[in-house]
């Protein structure tokens, strides 16, 4: 039995794709990050082991530029005309406009990011970060419970997730 399509009669993602895809972007996005935090955290600590002055500051900023490559990588990937990050491109499936069909731009694909991930922005802030962590987890199952298979951030951008091969 086919499962659902989308507007222009192409088959929508499964969840558990969209879920894989995730996961390889964020292990993408995780190997520079570990290096960059490394090497700033470590000019921060003296020789005998205690961390300097500059060591809040520091992740203060590796907050802040971590928080930007997401949302750029995110933003500037499904924003494209392809519509697919690479761990998208790697399961086959593609964000596209719920009604044309086509390229949603960076904007929306960035407002998309920030509505499935608002931690990407809050994580510092010590209860609204777990607040936005979890609501991270109801708004990545959300998919599974909607018949367009449309997650809080795809009906936000007005998006689908098809598959593309």
């Amino acid at each position: 039995m086919p499962g659902p399509v989308d507007r222009l009669g192409r088959p929508l993602a499964d969840w558990w794709q969209r879920l894989v895809a995730i996961i390889l972007d964020s292990i993408i996005l995780y190997v520079p990050k570990a290096i960059l935090a490394a090497i700033l955290v470590g000019t921060t600590v003296s020789n005998n082991g205690v961390y300097t002055t500059g060591f809040g500051a520091s992740l203060i900023v590796l907050g802040i530029i971590f928080a930007l490559v997401d949302i750029a990588y995110f933003a500037l990937l499904n924003g494209s005309e392809k519509g697919q990050t690479v761990g998208q491109m790697v399961l086959g499936i593609a964000v596209r406009d719920e009604s044309t069909g086509g390229a949603i731009g960076p904007q929306r694909a960035g407002l998309r990011i920030l509505v499935l991930d608002p931690g990407l922005l809050v994580s510092w802030i010590p209860v609204i970060g777990l607040i936005a962590g979890l609501y991270t987890v109801v708004a990545a199952l959300s998919p599974l419970w909607d018949d367009r298979r449309q997650g809080f951030h795809d009906k936000v951008a007005k998006t689908d997730v098809i598959k593309v091969r």
